[in-house]
């Protein structure tokens, strides 16, 4: 299913590169802006997002996952910041202080697949990739590249691949002396 109910809350269940259940914010009381803090102190939250991921990840037949890591959990708003789509993931037990890739994959591929619980977040959504999704994340923005397809006939989301697009900056320069006998030999 592209869309599952679980406690009275909608939810897609995906696995691009990491198994995640997938919910919009507002449907938790959120904005999907909130910082790390602010959502790791809002236990009330934790509880009802650790009750769902655990029958999520029955239905993705991951038995019980009461003790595991995955399914990770994340969250989908309306960007506010100049990206795609605002997003928020989740350790289970912690907020992400940022974004882990394979989550951000998982992301943004729901938010190109038609009737998920991220459709409408992206406008005009083009029914072939590849596609660079913009995701907002606590602190600050990333690229993620999808290649897809969609099925006209049955609007079905075909993945084809997904890749970061990553960005390297000169963090220090310095300068080593070493001594000239070490040269010589």
């Amino acid at each position: 299913n592209v869309v599952d109910v679980v406690d009275g809350v909608k939810v897609t269940c995906m696995d691009v590169a990491m198994p995640m259940v997938i919910a919009r914010a507002a449907d938790f009381g959120l904005t999907g802006h909130e910082s790390r803090e602010d959502l790791d102190a809002n236990r009330e939250f934790f509880a009802r997002m650790e009750a769902i991921r655990i029958k999520a990840g029955k239905l993705m037949g991951m038995g019980d996952v009461t003790k595991s890591v995955t399914p990770k959990f994340g969250l989908v708003a309306p960007p506010k910041n100049g990206g795609s789509v605002g997003v928020r993931y989740f350790m289970p037990w912690t907020a992400h202080p940022t974004m882990a890739v394979t989550g951000s994959q998982c992301l943004a591929s729901c938010a190109l697949t038609p009737g998920s619980v991220a459709e409408g977040i992206i406008p005009n959504v083009p029914k072939v990739g590849p596609v660079t999704v913009v995701l907002e994340h606590p602190l600050g923005l990333m690229d993620v590249v999808i290649d897809y397809e969609i099925d006209g006939v049955d609007n079905v989301f075909n993945h084809i691949s997904a890749g970061v697009v990553r960005t390297c900056r000169k963090i220090a320069q310095g300068k080593v002396f070493v001594s000239k006998s070490i040269w010589e030999n």
